[in-house]
């Protein structure tokens, strides 16, 4: 039941946004091997975003654990995840920019050998603290339900994606 909790809300949100003056998302993949989603609500030529993005391809081995005594670090590293809200706006039939910005935590771990872990070890979280990022971003738009778009953000360095929109009224 806890999942249908959670689930319900997002498509009535789905709902509500397409019956309006439509609805989009993103989806990305950064240079810093993050992924991301943004969904946008369109008003005319302008469209507000929400996101994530985390970091979920790291070199973090097994999950996260209380250090065993005895037990040898084999490396050090760090992930993030982050809310991202973005504004883009519509220039022309093809080309749309948008600005975000990326409000996340960032937590620094290290490795430890583990010879009973299928993974070779596990990790354990050695400091964790607030970051914030910004970037923008430049869309082609191919046509009016699907766009390419590359840019920059401080976090995900550099990001490439696709947009797909979804239009109650053109939007040009």
């Amino acid at each position: 039941m806890k999942k249908y909790s959670v689930l319900i809300p997002f498509i009535f949100i789905g709902l509500l946004a397409s019956a309006q003056r439509g609805f989009g998302f993103d989806l990305g993949m950064s240079t810093s091997k993050t992924p991301m989603l943004a969904l946008k609500y369109y008003i005319d030529k302008n469209a507000p975003s929400i996101g994530f993005s985390y970091q979920i391809f790291n070199d973090a081995l097994g999950k996260d654990h209380a250090l065993n005594p005895g037990d040898t670090a084999i490396g050090n590293g760090d992930y993030y995840y982050a809310l991202d809200i973005g504004y883009t706006r519509v220039l022309s039939d093809k080309i749309s920019i948008a600005a975000e910005l990326s409000i996340g935590t960032r937590k620094f771990y290290q490795n430890l050998r583990d010879d009973n872990s299928s993974s070779g070890g596990y990790h354990r979280t050695l400091s964790t603290k607030s970051v914030v990022g910004g970037g923008g971003f430049l869309y082609y738009n191919v046509n009016e339900v699907f766009g390419l778009f590359a840019g920059y953000n401080s976090l995900r360095e550099g990001t490439f994606g696709v947009e797909i929109r979804l239009f109650k009224q053109a939007q040009y």
